[in-house]
């Protein structure tokens, strides 16, 4: 098996920069035609120093290797730099007080569609196809609202990703590298607010975001995933939208090409919205929204189902209730003189969750819910060893009840407030602590 290179991310810089210079130098051309049509070709001459930066961060990673925030520092320097060049939003007509907001959903966006189109590049051809799919419809966008500036702006980009798309479709002979990838999303980051500028009002500001709709959704799913599971969001894992369709059993090439046609309808879509009427535009991106949730259900992720489940079956409500009763045990116990008052506030939190029998020894005092003669011998009965040959026992009322996860926070906190109690009038007459929970043991009768 021979090596492929992993900074093709060159081949595009250069194609892009070569092209856009030799359209700067001959900015004479095409002066007439931009005079009306903004922005102007400078403010891309202004912006090639963030494509550097943007660049330089992704080729360092590819040599040697970067940490996760050193790859974004470099990408807010970069977006700041753009910022500064004039790459940013429109200001909202009638809003003065909010354009204080530019600037950081400027960095935002940038820095968002850069690591956008760094994730997606798992597979062969995935990044610079679906790359090459948003760059087009922004050309079209651009060239039907006579948007000339934003269009040579793109002419490049495509022709580069054009040319590099067929060594890197699969089996690819060439990958894009950081350098490359991180490129490519930052320049139609760039592409997009630059598109903003004409379009500040109705639907036409979604078009960027529809435009990159594929690697959007796998980073906003991304996200979400790692949250629900209390990751970090530079977190690797295998799980992004392409992992997933390879697990359904697809080939690369396959699951390349769904997302190819799934990103073709968002910017089919894109570029609709703009050109038809408002209310015709808000249906087509409810239908994609739609058809876009449908998609992501098929995909299986165990953290939404989890999540779904949680939140629709009940779960949530008693878990929530389960935190109530705790934290107002807790409070009761705080508050407790003795230990009967101790026991008060064992035995209505017990109560609420719905042990059949509680009993608590300790020093030769005894306390006890429910009755113990009544038992049915096949229920669940639990022993808990405490110090000074204290121990409680809870017994639930039936084999797969939820009340056994009551029990740790339970003890535990009356662990503590005997620990902490010296003041109890009905403590251990030497005023020895108890010592933490030491095991937890599960006895059947």
């Amino acid at each position: 098996m021979r090596p492929i290179p992993r900074v093709g991310g060159i081949s595009i810089a250069i194609a892009y920069t070569v092209v856009l210079a030799a359209v700067l130098i001959s900015g004479s051309v095409w002066k007439e035609m931009l005079a009306e049509s903004g922005p102007s070709l400078h403010l891309l001459g202004r912006l090639l120093p963030a494509v550097v930066i943007v660049f330089a961060t992704g080729l360092l990673d590819d040599l040697r290797g970067l940490t996760p925030w050193q790859k974004v520092t470099g990408q807010i320097v970069a977006a700041c730099w753009a910022f500064w060049a004039g790459v940013r939003p429109a200001p909202i007509a009638g809003h003065p007080e909010l354009d204080f907001w530019l600037f950081p959903l400027s960095v935002l966006w940038l820095v968002f569609c850069a690591n956008a189109f760094n994730l997606i590049d798992g597979l062969d051809g995935l990044a610079s196809g679906v790359a090459l799919l948003g760059a087009a419809g922004l050309l079209l966008a651009g060239l039907i609202h006579h948007h000339p500036a934003l269009s040579l702006a793109i002419v490049p980009l495509l022709g580069a990703l054009l040319g590099f798309l067929y060594y890197n479709f699969n089996p690819a002979t060439v990958f894009l590298g950081d350098c490359g990838s991180l490129l490519i999303g930052f320049l139609l980051g760039c592409f997009g607010l630059m598109w903003n500028q004409r379009a500040a009002t109705g639907l036409g500001p979604l078009a960027p975001l529809m435009a990159v709709a594929v690697p959007t959704a796998d980073v906003a799913i991304s996200i979400v995933r790692r949250f629900l599971r209390r990751q970090p969001i530079f977190y690797a894992d295998h799980n992004h939208i392409h992992h997933r369709l390879l697990s359904l059993g697809m080939t690369q090439r396959k699951a390349t090409l769904v997302l190819y046609g799934v990103s073709a309808l968002a910017v089919t879509l894109a570029v609709l919205q703009t050109i038809v009427r408002p209310h015709i535009a808000t249906m087509l991106i409810v239908l994609f929204a739609v058809g876009a949730y449908v998609g992501i259900r098929k995909l299986r992720y165990v953290e939404f189902s989890s999540a779904r489940n949680f939140l629709f079956t009940g779960e949530f409500r008693r878990m929530l209730r389960m935190r109530i009763c705790l934290k107002e045990y807790e409070d009761a116990l705080s508050n407790a003189g003795n230990l009967k008052d101790c026991w008060a506030a064992v035995s209505e939190v017990c109560a609420a969750a719905g042990f059949r029998y509680v009993a608590w020894e300790l020093d030769g005092e005894h306390f006890e819910l429910g009755d113990e003669g009544r038992l049915i011998e096949h229920f669940p009965r639990m022993l808990i060893p405490m110090a000074a040959d204290g121990q409680m026992i809870f017994v639930q009322n039936t084999r797969a009840s939820a009340s056994a996860m009551w029990i740790a926070p339970i003890v535990e906190a009356l662990e503590e407030k005997l620990k902490t109690g010296h003041s109890l009038k009905e403590s251990p007459a030497d005023g020895a602590a108890v010592d933490r929970l030491p095991a937890l043991a599960a006895v059947t009768r």
